[in-house]
């Protein structure tokens, strides 16, 4: 359900503004808004001083070792979040000094590999290259010509008693140096050109290029082991990882407390915001801990402004609310579908996947990851969901006796055996949900005040669609008829009631009647619960086969085995993956559109940041009553 929430004014003495800040942020309770008296300050030196810490911690992540996955969260008590965190600031100074060295010595290889580059062509010149000058006699000329045009140019230069050096290839083409009698200078370089030489000035230098490439090669090998032992020690510094991790949690909630939009006069201090009604005595509680001189009010909204969104559910129930929350939050004062999404959820999960082996898989997995990882926030409330889900799938598998692929006693049926009693099913299914959420929509037309609209709109298509149901039954084909004509007739004049005119209440009528092909097409959406849960089944007995075929000694026996295991795990993984999405898609297409309202404005309270480690005695709770981290 909606948690109402509660519009807020608390002015504060000045002198109390961080204490008081300190203390809403340790609470949670509160999420500060914006209004037209407020301003928001920007602290560009705390805001530059985090990205150089948050760089940091990229830097020691890239070349230390990093924490194990299944590592419990780091824990630190609140006492030691508020203290000045000394080391933490002092290993950002060394590893931007590890990190200036390794980009100053990177930077000289850069120049030194630009220089082996550019020198690489004239390698064997056989001396300085500031030595290829015009003479009284000679004109030389350096440059590159292509291999198709090597034997032309070369037959031109002989011919004419000129001289030419071939050296290095590269992409550029051949490498050369070109001696020509000054009198026939001019005229055999425009016809060299003519034949495609490119004339290139070499770069000048005093000493043998090929001994500068050498040498370079040797100071690049030097610099390259000098950056391989700063990485190195880099390792070390992965042991203060914590400190460093700290004090980028310790700048972002010191940020966010600068730049809370406040009101703020020559002695006091005025923040509004939103409370949740039901945490409104902690909020007071909060307050009250950091000063005894303040004034809160409890002020009604203003025309148009819309609450933030909170959901309260058990705790299983909160689970499901990430299904809901990635489509979009339920808007403040329509209806939070997580009660029922989240069982019709659950349910459909185990249909599409539908083998007891695999749910079994599952739960244990999925339990001890729980356990030994602790997930938090939307990550762990969605690993919940594949928990639950996996009791789903170990339902219907018994239900459809299915167990790693292979059938023993189904209670129901076989799928792959009667995939036309399991089409019905899950049309039959898919009616159910839809229908949900048509009695959503009456209830909270019955809300406004509207009921009438409710039965008109709603209830009118669920007799339609049920009378159009019965038809298939002989023993109840002729109450179809006429339920499906009675629901039938109810929407061809009501459709268009409030239309103004008689033309456009025949018309709404009709156009009303044809949105029995969208209804049609929903619920033969629910046919995808067929075929996922048929490619699981396939795929499951596939592997089996596959296994079975190598079971001819021991050797085959391990092969086998491994068969089973490497298939049966693939076909877990991706039926996982596909139920999650395929379910997810029929409540946000199918199921939502019948009644749900999103665009709802997230909770952001003011609170500590503990992205990296968790801060003991402060509160962590924001949208639902299920805290991050909780397993029950």
């Amino acid at each position: 359900m909606l948690v109402a929430m509660k519009k807020v004014e608390l002015t504060f003495l000045k002198q109390d503004r961080d204490k008081m800040l300190r203390s809403l942020q340790r609470g949670a309770h509160v999420m500060i808004v914006e209004t037209e008296d407020t301003k928001s300050e920007t602290d560009q030196s705390l805001s530059l001083q985090t990205q150089q810490s948050e760089s940091m911690l990229r830097l020691l992540n890239a070349y230390s070792k990093k924490p194990s996955f299944f590592q419990e969260k780091p824990r630190t008590s609140y006492e030691r979040f508020l203290e000045k965190n000394k080391q933490g600031r002092d290993l950002v100074k060394e590893l931007e000094a590890v990190s200036l060295k390794i980009s100053e010595l990177e930077n000289k290889i850069s120049t030194l590999e630009n220089q082996n580059q550019t020198l690489s062509p004239w390698l064997g010149i056989g001396g300085p290259t500031d030595r290829l000058r015009d003479t009284k006699y000679v004109t030389v000329v350096t440059g590159f010509l292509q291999p198709q045009n090597r034997e032309p140019i070369e037959n031109l230069l002989i011919e004419n008693g000129q001289d030419i050096q071939i050296l290095q290839t590269v992409p550029e083409g051949i490498a050369c140096v070109i001696y020509l009698y000054r009198g026939d200078a001019e005229r055999l370089k425009k016809e060299i050109v003519d034949l495609g030489f490119n004339e290139v000035k070499v770069p000048q230098t005093e000493r043998d290029p090929l001994e500068i490439v050498r040498e370079n090669h040797k100071q690049i090998e030097g610099y390259r082991e000098e950056i391989q032992k700063l990485k190195e020690s880099l390792h070390d510094y992965g042991k203060k990882r914590d400190e460093l991790e700290l004090l980028i949690q310790q700048e972002i909630s010191q940020k966010e407390r600068i730049e809370a939009p406040l009101l703020e006069t020559v002695q006091t201090v005025t923040l509004t915001g939103w409370v949740r009604s039901d945490r409104v005595r902690e909020f007071k509680k909060d307050v009250r801990s950091a000063s005894d001189i303040y004034d809160l009010r409890f002020v009604e909204p203003e025309e148009g402004e819309v609450p933030p969104t909170v959901t309260k559910n058990p705790f299983i129930l909160a689970q499901f609310e990430t299904i809901t929350d990635s489509f979009s939050l339920p808007k403040a004062g329509s209806v939070d579908p997580a009660p029922v999404a989240g069982p019709w959820y659950w349910l459909i999960y185990g249909m599409m996947m539908g083998d007891a082996g695999y749910g079994l898989v599952m739960v244990v997995l999925l339990y001890l990851f729980r356990r030994i990882k602790k997930p938090e926030g939307d990550f762990g409330r969605l690993v919940n969901v594949l928990y639950y889900s996996g009791y789903a799938t170990i339902l219907w598998g018994i239900l459809f006796g299915s167990y790693f692929g292979e059938t023993f006693y189904p209670i129901l049926f076989n799928p792959l055996e009667a995939p036309l009693y399991m089409l019905i099913f899950s049309l039959i299914i898919g009616v159910l949900q839809v229908f949900s959420g048509m009695a959503i929509k009456i209830y909270m037309d019955y809300k406004e005040g509207h009921l009438i609209d409710g039965i008109f709109d709603q209830f009118s298509w669920m007799v339609l669609i049920t009378g159009a149901g019965f038809l298939f039954l002989e023993p109840l084909r002729t109450v179809g008829t006429y339920m499906a004509i009675a629901g039938a007739l109810v929407i061809l004049f009501t459709a268009g009631r409030k239309k103004p005119t008689i033309i456009g209440k025949i018309t709404g009528g009709l156009l009303g009647l044809y949105d029995i092909t969208s209804y049609v097409s929903d619920i033969l959406s629910y046919s995808r619960i067929l075929a996922l849960g048929l490619a699981t089944s396939v795929v499951g007995m596939v592997m089996n086969m596959l296994a079975g075929m190598v079971t001819f000694n021991i050797i085959g026996y391990i092969f086998a085995a491994f068969i089973f295991i490497l298939g049966h795990g693939f076909n877990i993984v991706l039926s996982m993956l596909s139920a999650y999405v395929h379910d997810s898609r029929l409540q946000y297409i199918e199921f939502f559109n019948k009644f749900y309202e999103g665009g709802g404005l997230a909770f952001k309270p003011i609170q500590i940041d503990q992205r990296y480690i968790d801060i003991t005695g402060v509160n962590t709770s924001q949208g639902s009553n299920a805290v991050e981290g909780d397993l029950q």
